[in-house]
């Protein structure tokens, strides 16, 4: 392979070039939302970031990223001082600018990839010589998800250039879509634990109301949602359609269901259900007439899309 070159959008070449066996070790400054796609690191492996009170509250690196790398077995530590690029596997080093996020994406970023063995060890070196560290568990996620509640999106230079005010629950751009029925059931006290732990985490016990919410959704058979998806319900009686719903979790089985699953949902509490006739009527003047509304089904035109969000001016 040699050293090669890559940018300004060196992602791709990144995500494949760490796909190795073996243990990989990465000191990467800031994680987005979407680092998991971006750093597809497994159990085993060890990740040192800028985790401090003000990365989190500035929307820098994100806590679900960071949750999903403990749920997953990597080792997460977090350096305040941290602001490297850097990444080794047994077989390669990565040295550039890129964070894991979707600004990253959209900036433009570089990076060198090199199977030199002097540089790969050079770069395990730095990253086991950083101070400062604090081990990121259940207790560091807790207070990161409080810090990232009562924080907000600001530029910070190099690292958010893209600053997005009331629509940061989406992801950026929304591609997928479903429009689904509400249905309304009792869930088991498996799925109450369950969802009652995971609110545990969004509560504080002063200061302002909380902007957001976190839901559950159970589906009795298979489906293509996955996390990310934006999901906009209807209700049974087609009197109401509700504000878009975002999966934030993946798929979780739940026990003696008969194969059914759980997902959690995160809702903004200030966006209002609006009348459905009314709704359709919206849509059809700006030039979809036949939006499907009263049908479940997967919304493939990114007009339509758009025009969905746009009932709640997203």
């Amino acid at each position: 392979m040699g050293t090669t070159f890559h940018g300004p959008s060196p992602w791709p070449h990144i995500t494949r070039a760490i796909r190795t066996r073996g243990a990989r070790h990465a000191a990467i400054g800031y994680l987005g939302q979407d680092a998991p796609d971006l750093l597809p690191l497994r159990a085993g492996d060890l990740l040192v970031v800028n985790a401090s009170k003000a990365a989190i509250r500035a929307h820098a690196t994100s806590p679900a990223a960071l949750t999903y790398y403990v749920n997953k077995g990597v080792r997460v530590l977090s350096s305040p001082t941290l602001h490297a690029k850097v990444i080794a596997t047994n077989t390669r080093a990565v040295i550039g600018s890129a964070n894991a996020s979707e600004n990253s994406t959209l900036a433009d970023d570089a990076v060198v990839i090199t199977d030199d063995p002097d540089v790969i060890a050079s770069v395990r070196a730095f990253i086991d010589s950083l101070d400062e560290l604090t081990e990121v568990d259940e207790v560091f996620l807790d207070d990161a998800i409080r810090e990232w509640e009562i924080g907000r999106a600001v530029p910070l230079p190099g690292v958010t250039g893209r600053v997005r005010t009331g629509t940061d629950f989406l992801p950026a751009p929304v591609s997928r879509m479903f429009v689904k029925h509400a249905v309304d059931y009792q869930p088991t006290p498996t799925e109450e634990h369950v969802l009652d732990q995971h609110r545990s985490r969004q509560r504080t016990t002063a200061g302002p109301a909380a902007k957001y919410q976190v839901e559950s959704l159970r589906l009795d058979t298979p489906s293509s949602v996955k996390r990310g998806d934006v999901i906009v319900f209807v209700s049974v009686d087609d009197a109401w359609i509700h504000p878009p719903a975002v999966v934030v979790s993946d798929p979780m089985k739940i026990p003696r269901s008969g194969g059914a699953v759980l997902y959690f949902l995160r809702i903004r509490t200030d966006l209002p259900p609006l009348p459905f006739t009314e709704a359709e009527k919206v849509l059809a003047d700006l030039g979809h007439p036949g939006s499907r509304l009263r049908t479940d089904h997967y919304v493939r035109s990114p007009s339509l899309r758009t025009a969905l969000l746009g009932l709640w001016n997203l």
